[in-house]
């Protein structure tokens, strides 16, 4: 009777065993289902953080909760959170290898410029370093490499798109990452930029559409989600099919988080983006450039 009953307690604890993880990925595949499926980004983070604070949740399905909780927070705009979380990731679940392996990744996107020449990258999709901001990063219909002809340099450039039926025409190819190296320093933002014009019909006269226009943005994240500097050259934005050369110069605050930039393309054109550049520079030379833009 001893036996039975012992043997009845080993059956039940392995079954137990069994059942745990099997409800921790069921609920994690319904997380995952409501973030990418149904688009409910605050009530999918709200699932992960359920699976993680489960205290018989398998360590690798933690691990993938907090790594979607990270997903999240980037799709929602939360770059401060996202970074933070990616960060616990990787410190806390140090055994996990392959989540790991992701976040460090999505870490380094955040370390500092990349791929300012357009060097890397297959040729009609988004430059790798770069990306489209609020879809997928593969949303190759909005911006894409191109090689060869109709480029600045020889290595490449960008073509940024703006997507069909939207309230507002914009479309934006951008980078952001850790302010950590440029606080209290300043910086120069660069780039050749040329709008490529679509033509509207006008009782039968073809005429450029006077919204179309490219301009170069950068902006600075403070802590606690603060705004710091910005300049999206609203007062001077491209409008030529010639190539031109636009310049932001900023100076990065103590605080400074995040820094983020890009290229938009507002209107009907397509914007043409090339050898982008990114750079610390002297107070001497950031009194030059305060000059008042002509």
């Amino acid at each position: 009777m001893k036996l039975l009953f012992a043997l009845g307690i080993s059956v039940a604890a392995l079954l137990a065993a069994d059942v745990h993880p099997a409800d921790s990925e069921e609920q994690l595949e319904a997380a995952i289902h409501r973030e990418i499926v149904t688009g409910d980004l605050a009530g999918a983070v709200q699932q992960y953080r359920s699976i993680v604070a489960g205290a018989d949740t398998p360590r690798s399905i933690s691990a993938r909760a907090v790594l979607q909780i990270g997903a999240c927070q980037e799709k929602s705009g939360q770059r401060e959170e996202a970074y933070d979380t990616y960060r616990r990731l990787v410190t806390e679940y140090a055994d996990q290898t392959e989540m790991v392996s992701v976040a460090r990744t999505k870490l380094d996107a955040w370390s500092g410029p990349r791929n300012l020449k357009f060097e890397e990258g297959v040729a009609g999709k988004v430059p790798p370093g770069w990306f489209v901001p609020s879809l997928p990063k593969d949303a190759d219909y909005l911006a894409e490499l191109r090689r060869g002809e109709g480029c600045h340099s020889r290595a490449g450039c960008a073509l940024v798109m703006v997507p069909r039926n939207v309230p507002r025409p914009v479309g934006n190819l951008m980078q952001s990452f850790s302010a950590a190296a440029y606080t209290g320093k300043t910086v120069r933002l660069r780039g050749w930029l040329r709008l490529e014009t679509f033509f509207v019909t006008t009782f039968g006269i073809r005429l450029p559409d006077p919204e179309d226009r490219a301009q170069m943005w950068l902006n600075v994240e403070r802590a606690n989600r603060r705004n710091g500097f910005s300049d999206n050259m609203d007062d001077r934005p491209v409008r030529t099919g010639d190539w031109t050369r636009c310049e932001i110069v900023a100076e990065i605050g103590e605080d400074a988080r995040f820094i983020n930039f890009g290229v938009m393309s507002i209107g009907g054109g397509r914007v043409w983006v090339d050898d982008v550049s990114f750079e610390v520079i002297s107070r001497a030379e950031f009194n030059a450039t305060r000059i008042p833009h002509l």
